[in-house]
Parts: C-alpha cells; structure tokens; sequence
C-alpha cells in the first residue's frame, strides 16, 4: 500500500488501484494539509483509513493555538509563492510568440497548478 496524492488530494493505492480517497471536505486548506501529513507520518497497514482520518482530525483539533498559527504561516507562504510565481510564468508567457492555441493551454497548465495552493 502507498500514500501518495492525486488532483490534491491523499491517496491510498494498492498496486495501480485508489482503494481510499482522504477527502478535504469542508476542511481548509490549513488543516488539510496537517491531516495529510499526519496520516503520512502515521499510517500503518493496521490502521483502518477511517481511523486514521478521524486521528489525523483529532490532532489538528488538540494543537495549540501557536502551533496552528505556525502551520498556518506556511501554508499561506506557500499560497503566496504560487501566486508570484504564476504571475511571473503569465507575464513571460504574454511576451512570448507562438500560436495563442498553444499559449492558451500552458495558461491553462499554471493556473490549474496554482489552484492548488488556493485557500
């Protein structure tokens, strides 16, 4: 089994098939991506991936207020660096020559990877 993430969301494969999909949800982006980690950290072949969810949810809920703070800061860097960086390609993109068709759909390629890192 392995853990790996698909159109921004975990993973759980075995062999080439999704047998479990760890849905954001109503959760934000904050607190997903803490869930995520722990239950990267933390999986183990006999833990259920229900359970697993439910302890990731139960750690993000008992961390301190600073500590979700700090989590917070880097998940907010890192939308922050996405948004530089897509304005950068954008502006680079518009100056190069080439058929719009073409640039079109590597517009569309950054900003389908900057929606990523959208709150």
């Amino acid at each position: 089994m392995a853990l790996v993430f698909i159109d921004n969301e975990l993973c759980l494969l075995e062999g080439e098939e999704i047998v479990h999909v760890f849905e954001r949800g109503e959760n934000s982006r904050v607190s997903y991506k803490h869930m995520c980690s722990w239950v990267i950290s933390n999986f183990g072949s006999k833990l259920i991936p229900e359970e697993a969810w439910s302890k990731a949810r139960e750690a993000w809920e008992t961390l301190s207020e600073d500590h979700k703070i700090a989590v917070w800061s880097i998940v907010n860097q890192e939308h922050q660096n996405a948004k530089d960086i897509t304005q950068g390609l954008l502006a680079n993109l518009r100056e190069y020559q080439g058929y719009k068709s073409v640039k079109d759909a590597f517009q569309e390629a950054i900003m389908k990877v900057a929606n990523n890192f959208e709150n």
